[in-house]
């Protein structure tokens, strides 16, 4: 999808940006907002870690497009309003109360 298929600054970024969601839960939700020059997805993830704290991550994925050969293509991407939160499984217990 991208413009430039051979750029290797901009497929070394996609894929660093892919690479920790390629085995995690991820969503990005559908329908996109419409841009003037291309579209704002919002999107959430949960990473869990083998000790078992984990965070959640959500934020906007902004694709800019661009003709190229006829066809579009993106141009660039930025994640942003990226927001962590972390957090581990004692997060999540129910712990009886000393009443």
């Amino acid at each position: 999808m991208l413009v430039e298929p051979h750029d290797p600054a901009l497929s070394w970024l996609a894929k660093r940006a892919a690479h920790p969601w390629k085995a995690r839960h991820a969503s990005v939700r559908l329908p996109g907002r419409r841009t003037d020059r291309g579209w704002i997805f919002r999107y959430a993830g949960t990473r869990t870690h083998g000790d078992g704290s984990f965070e959640e991550v959500r934020g906007d994925i902004v694709i800019v497009v661009a003709a190229s050969s006829g066809r579009a293509g993106v141009e660039f991407f930025v994640l942003r309003h990226g927001l962590t939160r972390f957090g581990t499984h004692h997060d999540s217990l129910l712990l009886p109360s000393n009443r």
